[in-house]
């Protein structure tokens, strides 16, 4: 509906060119905004947030250094060599504590000697029993992590003697003192976690942490995230840094928020303006409209279209109207020509006309000249039969079916001032053309019938003088074998004289039976049958060839599920028996197993064997009349080449047809035959 409004006229189709050019720009701006506009933004926000990250980790790592530096100054202080004497001087204690004050962070600080004892402290504080080890730990690492505490080792040396080693000062700090180096605002989260995410400092939002990365960017559900592996002795930890993206993305939600709100403002001045312009511009055409279709109801061509513009539409009224007179001439000219080529139409089929009904090719050339003649008004226009090459001959060259070749006929020749025009040679040959083609069906039609003739010849003889002599043969052979004391050998020999007359027969009877077909001789009695005792009836008559054979001989009806079908019994059981006695006749040994079913509006027949196989380049040859495949096995049975064209074409006049299928030599075959149970063609579907 909203297709067929804006087709309809201009002025709604002017009206939405101004609506989307006017609202173009704003969603064009709009989805720029939303979605390439959000990605730069995230992605801003995203390098902002790296630098502000590496600044934090930078801070940690200089506060951290720091500590370290006055850690060592601590220890080469002159008064670290009280750790040696008997009576500790208290000196040791009060520099640590006034450190502690100076540093003014949860920190503490104490003095260990070579076996981790405790020397003095800036508090009364109690060693854990895992600092005993310290003489040990100190020639390895300068610091250790426990839970949230790092602990920074400085060795201390004699100021007497500086390759003596009197102990350790030690820095137990705690990790959460660099919450005061991260930030804290609304919608920004910082914060240190450590690779197995159990330890946090900072805030508690939770995020994964991959530990094959030292520093990661991503654009979260609800988050920008971007983290970074810590240096030196935070290496197992990382700072991350997140901003809650409804913070970041604020600003444009509100930008496209202020656009929503001004788009109904915009729509409805465009629409105005739309409208106005569109009916300065609508309104003359729909005066040159009016005016055309008024011209083409009358019919009347010398009428003008009076428009006083100076503009586009003012030329195109202008040309309208040359249109106009230029239509009226050439319609003019056309009536003339059309009456012409109207009575020359005429003419060509009434010569062609008179042309068809000759019978010999003497009266077809003789006739095609006297309508030549009479059409043309020229007494020389004669046939000739001497080849003669000259422009104003026509030759005429007509197909020799024997040969398969053109041969020369004679030639038309006309006058030469005719085919000058080369709409009169047009013409002309077109009628030559006529003759040609005329000729080649006399022709074809007295060797069509010189062959019919024969055929049926052939086939009348063949019924008349060979059926009655050989069912006399077999009578006779089935007489003395009945009836006669023979010996072995004279019953071998009687019984071979039957079989071949059987063979004769059987070959006499196909070609009559398609010599039917062809004629359509071959009528069909449909009635309503139960197919499936027909098939039982086929099977139980080939049922003793198949277990002379030694052959697993197996019947399938449970498919088929029809109680009445419409067809003609004795044709239709004739191709299942010829499919049937084919398979047993090329199978030597394994099964032949015959299967009916019903599906889809087709009934189906299936007789796959586990005989001699097809190749796949010759399923198409078995169909055609006397055709055999030249195998073992055909060396062994007499065949006609019958069986499958005959059943074939009864198939195809109860209304279906036979398909093969056969992998190769040796591997069976596979034959369908289906019929359609509603009118239109049939698809192979088991």
């Amino acid at each position: 509906m909203i297709k067929s409004f804006f087709n309809k006229t201009l002025y709604n189709k002017l009206l939405l060119a101004f609506i989307v050019v006017g609202l173009l720009p704003f969603a064009l701006f709009y989805f720029y905004i939303l979605y390439w506009g959000e990605a730069k933004i995230i992605q801003r926000i995203i390098e902002e947030q790296t630098i502000t990250l590496d600044k934090i980790i930078y801070t940690i790592d200089s506060h951290l250094l720091s500590l370290n530096k006055e850690l060592q100054f601590i220890s080469q202080l002159d008064v670290m060599d009280d750790i040696v004497s008997e009576d500790i001087d208290k000196r040791i204690a009060r520099l640590l504590e006034q450190k502690k004050e100076d540093i003014g962070m949860d920190v503490s600080l104490f003095v260990v000697d070579t076996t981790g004892t405790k020397i003095a402290s800036s508090q009364n504080y109690k060693i854990e029993s895992k600092f005993h080890y310290f003489s040990k730990l100190i020639t390895k690492k300068r610091y250790f992590i426990v839970d949230k505490n790092l602990y920074l080792f400085s060795n201390i040396f004699a100021s007497f003697d500086k390759n003596k080693f009197l102990g350790s000062l030690v820095l137990k700090y705690n990790l959460e003192n660099l919450d005061h180096f991260l930030i804290h605002r609304k919608g920004i989260h910082s914060m240190i976690i450590n690779a197995k995410g159990t330890i946090y400092i900072g805030d508690r939002q939770k995020f994964t942490i991959s530990e094959n990365k030292n520093s990661y960017s991503a654009i979260l559900s609800e988050h920008l995230l971007t983290y970074k592996r810590l240096p030196n002795q935070l290496n197992k930890y990382y700072a991350v840094y997140a901003v809650d993206k409804s913070i970041a993305l604020s600003f444009l939600y509100d930008l496209l928020y202020m656009m929503l709100y001004i788009v109904p403002l915009a729509l409805i001045i465009i629409v105005s303006v739309g409208i106005i312009s569109s009916r300065k511009i609508v309104q003359p055409l729909l005066h040159l409209t009016s005016s055309a279709e008024l011209i083409t109801q009358t019919k009347d061509y010398t009428q003008k279209v009076n428009l006083d513009s100076q503009d586009e539409i003012g030329r195109l009224s202008y040309a309208f109207n040359e249109l106009l007179d230029t239509t009226n001439r050439a319609l003019e000219s056309l009536e003339q020509e059309n009456k012409l080529r109207l009575k020359r139409f005429i003419e060509l089929t009434e010569i062609f006309s008179t042309i068809i009904q000759t019978k010999d090719e003497n009266e077809c050339i003789s006739t095609s000249i006297q309508e030549m003649q009479k059409l043309s008004g020229n007494e020389k226009l004669h046939f000739i039969q001497t080849q003669k090459t000259s422009n104003n001959v026509i030759a005429l060259y007509v197909d020799n079916f024997e040969n398969d070749e053109k041969v020369y006929l004679g030639g038309i020749e006309i006058d030469a001032d005719k085919m000058q025009d080369e709409n009169e040679e047009k013409f002309y040959r077109s009628i030559v053309s006529m003759i040609i083609l005329q000729l080649e069906r006399i022709r074809l039609v007295e060797k069509t019938m010189q062959a019919s003739r024969a055929k049926s010849a052939f086939i009348s003889n063949m019924s008349h003088e060979l059926r009655t002599p050989l069912n006399a043969i077999i009578g006779f052979t089935q007489f003395i074998l009945v009836y006669e004391e023979l010996k072995e050998d004279q019953v071998e020999m009687i019984a071979n004289i039957e079989s071949a007359a059987q063979y004769l027969l059987e070959m006499i009877n196909g070609i009559l039976d398609i010599a039917k077909i062809e004629a359509g001789k071959m009528e069909i009695y449909s009635e309503e049958v139960n197919l499936k005792k027909i098939v039982q009836s086929a099977y139980n008559m080939l049922q003793p060839l198949a277990e002379d054979k030694g052959l697993a001989f197996h019947l399938k009806m449970d498919g088929y599920t029809l109680q009445k079908y419409k067809t003609d019994p004795k044709i239709f059981q004739q191709i299942v028996t010829n499919l049937l006695s084919n398979a047993i006749k090329f199978t030597q040994k394994g099964s032949v197993n015959i299967q009916l079913w019903s599906k889809n509006h087709q009934v189906c027949i299936s007789v796959k064997d586990t005989g001699i196989g097809i190749k796949k380049e010759d399923l198409t040859k078995l169909f055609g009349d006397f055709t055999q495949v030249e195998n073992v096995m055909q060396k062994k049975h007499k065949g006609t080449g019958l069986g499958l064209s005959l059943s074939k074409k009864m198939a195809i006049m109860l209304g279906g047809d036979i398909k093969l299928n056969s992998d190769g030599l040796d591997k069976g075959t596979e034959i369908y035959f289906c019929l359609s149970t509603t009118a239109g063609a049939w698809e192979l579907d088991k």
